[in-house]
């Protein structure tokens, strides 16, 4: 007896544990779906701060989108405005005024993340005109200094994105709203 003993003890301590690895495996699954949990709280925070801005109509939030883009490669210059003020009349009518351009650079407050958040989060409210009319316009203004650098680049992909664009369709789709080859 005291042999059977013996081998049955030796064997469960060469046996593999996999309570350990069952454990671990739980821990990681719970990391990951805490971190999805928190970007989505994080992105619907960013959202709503966009959401009380712009009042949630389209024609505020491409206003501070616009602002925001003439914004984002460090300079802003007059062609820039001027594209804005051009878009947002296409946008929200003629009766747009110029000088809301100039009230909306004053008061900014909203990043890049926070409206490519909103954006995401409540682009089936937006109408598919209307977020081409947005997609054109920011390429208008990223554009209106005779430059297209990377950052605004990149930004144009994050609005593309949460619109529900195709980001490889896109470039192909913009092309007709400016002059030179978007990659």
């Amino acid at each position: 007896m005291l042999f059977f003993g013996t081998a049955a003890t030796t064997v469960s301590a060469d046996a593999p544990d996999h309570g350990g690895t069952v454990i671990a495996l739980f821990v990681v699954i719970v990391a990951v779906a805490l971190w999805i949990a928190l970007r989505a709280f994080v992105r619907g925070l960013r959202a709503n701060k966009t959401q009380s801005a712009t009042g949630g109509d389209f024609t505020g939030y491409a206003l501070e989108a616009l602002v925001n883009a003439a914004k984002i490669d460090g300079r802003v210059n007059d062609e820039e405005k001027r594209a804005i003020t051009y878009a947002m009349r296409e946008i929200g009518g003629e009766a747009f005024e110029a000088a809301k351009v100039e009230e909306c650079f004053a008061k900014a407050r909203l990043s890049k993340d926070e409206l490519v958040a909103f954006l995401a989060a409540r682009s089936r409210a937006f109408t598919r005109d209307q977020k081409v009319a947005l997609l054109k316009a920011l390429m208008s203004v990223f554009v209106a200094d005779g430059k297209f650098d990377e950052s605004e680049h990149s930004a144009l992909l994050d609005y593309t994105a949460a619109i529900g664009f195709d980001r490889q369709g896109a470039p192909e789709m913009l092309r007709g709203f400016v002059r030179g080859n978007i990659t």
